[in-house]
């Protein structure tokens, strides 16, 4: 097999830096093309997972190292979005002149397939799926992949030219491209985000807008009308749509009133009304106007679409149900790893809540949301690192520690079960406003074993009181 001549790579002696989900999957593919792959790792082999390890049988492995060594003999890098390109690794390989490519765009040059790309700082998994969803309700072929959690590269040559990969797109993956080429490139929002990586809020969007860079006039570039920031970041040939939940727009998608609305070709088109949408919250609204606007060119049937939006009902760990004991409910929103995504959690209960909230500090200010815990959380439950900011921004919120995500839970149940009225549904919110990787793999891991201690407690409270009523499941 040989790649695309219109997409060569720069050379057939790969390093892939990294053996998590995306450098296995880049791996996979470089081998499969019969190129000379060496991996690499700063982890031992004993810490890396099953199918890391199996990368012995196709490629040269260097396990616990990351030293400018492992350059030699070899014709470019594949750079993981999870470490800095400030890594000497990457100093050197750019100094000596090697191309450092990211595993999103080694999908793009093996992909038949056009890609979708979505990315902002808040909402791109939910768009992401969502966007991919209508496209398979309208019959298209579509694979979601990328940051949502399968790699490009693990499905790049699966879809037919005439499908659609549809990639939720991060700025750490950004970093590392220079002919990615998406059909449609849509960006929802901007927000301070990822200081830590990228240092102030200018080169964050710098790094954003790298999505619309090489686009052609034949592509579109989806933009938030109603985000100043995105607005004023986008440059590119590709033609311009917009969604917004403030204002019509010429062409793209709005919100008018309580009516979702499709604006294409000069013409306007009701698609159904806001209330319709089994998505809650007005960030939601946000999300599917932009999955509309990003499918807008595909023409798809209007029937299809009202379908999927009636029934859609949103991804695992985001604002998702976790199970119900004794009047309090749980929900898992352990993606939200930003403050962006904390307070569009609690603006989505009517009632104050127990907030689970803690982890790694991205160099977050906790400040600016004092004035929304106050008024939506009843008592707080600090986990992780970022415990002791939080507690110093939000000091006059009631507040416990703990120093497991079990005993976290626990306590949450106790303070609900004290604070609830007889016929008022208590909540515990699991939105921790931190990444994840002082405690958990990724927020993924902390999700389950979130909703594994839901349904330990759930089995403890069960038996102890022998007929309790306790429900698992449902929406939030």
């Amino acid at each position: 097999m040989t790649f695309d001549p219109r997409h060569p790579l720069p050379g057939e002696r790969p390093l892939v830096v990294g053996a998590a989900r995306s450098g296995i999957a880049a791996a996979r593919l470089l081998a499969r093309h019969g190129l000379d792959v060496r991996v690499c790792d700063r982890r031992a082999a004993e810490a890396l997972s099953e199918p890391a390890r199996a990368l012995a049988a196709i490629a040269t492995c260097e396990w616990g190292r990351e030293d400018v060594g492992l350059l030699e003999d070899r014709d470019f890098v594949i750079w993981s979005p999870g470490i800095a390109i400030t890594h000497p690794l990457a100093v050197e390989a750019a100094r000596r002149g090697l191309p450092v490519l990211s595993e999103l765009e080694l999908g793009f040059l093996a992909a038949s397939a056009p890609l979708v790309c979505i990315t902002g700082t808040n909402g791109k998994s939910t768009t992401t799926d969502l966007t991919a969803a209508l496209l398979r309700a309208a019959g298209r072929e579509a694979e979601a992949c990328g940051n949502i959690g399968r790699p490009i590269c693990e499905v790049a040559e699966s879809v037919s030219a005439s499908g659609l990969l549809v990639a939720e797109v991060s700025s750490f993956q950004l970093e590392t491209v220079d002919r990615l080429q998406p059909f449609v490139a849509t960006w929802l929002n901007l927000t301070s985000d990822h200081l830590d990586r990228h240092g102030d809020v200018a080169a964050y969007a710098a790094t954003k807008a790298r999505l619309f860079a090489r686009q052609s006039a034949e592509d579109w570039a989806v933009r938030n009308a109603d985000d100043r920031e995105v607005m004023a970041h986008v440059s590119g040939a590709g033609t311009p749509l917009l969604f917004s939940r403030e204002r019509a727009v010429d062409e793209g998608a709005f919100l008018d009133g309580e009516d979702l609305m499709l604006a294409w070709r000069g013409g306007r088109e009701r698609l159904l009304a806001r209330h319709e949408l089994r998505l809650l919250g007005a960030h939601n609204v946000s999300n599917v106007l932009a999955a509309l606007a990003t499918v807008l060119p595909l023409e798809l049937p209007i029937a299809a679409m009202r379908d999927v939006l009636r029934t859609y009902g949103g991804l695992e760990h985001r604002l998702e149900s976790a199970g119900q004991v004794q009047g309090v409910r749980f929900v898992n929103d352990s993606k939200a790893t930003n403050t962006d995504s904390l307070t569009v959690a609690l603006k989505s209960f009517p009632q104050k809540v127990v907030l689970i909230a803690g982890g790694r500090d991205k160099g977050q200010d906790f400040a600016p949301l004092h004035a929304l815990v106050q008024q939506h959380v009843r008592q707080l439950v600090l986990i992780g690192e970022g415990a002791d900011a939080m507690q110093r921004a939000w000091s006059d919120v009631p507040a416990v520690r703990a120093p497991t995500l079990a005993e976290a839970v626990r306590a949450a149940f106790e303070a609900a079960r004290r604070g609830r009225s007889r016929d008022e549904e208590a909540v515990v919110l699991l939105s921790p406003g931190c990444a994840s990787f002082d405690m958990f793999t990724d927020y993924e891991d902390r999700g389950r074993r979130f909703k594994e201690e839901v349904a330990r407690l759930l089995s403890v409270v069960t038996h102890g009181t022998h007929g309790t009523q306790a429900t698992q499941g449902g929406e939030a």
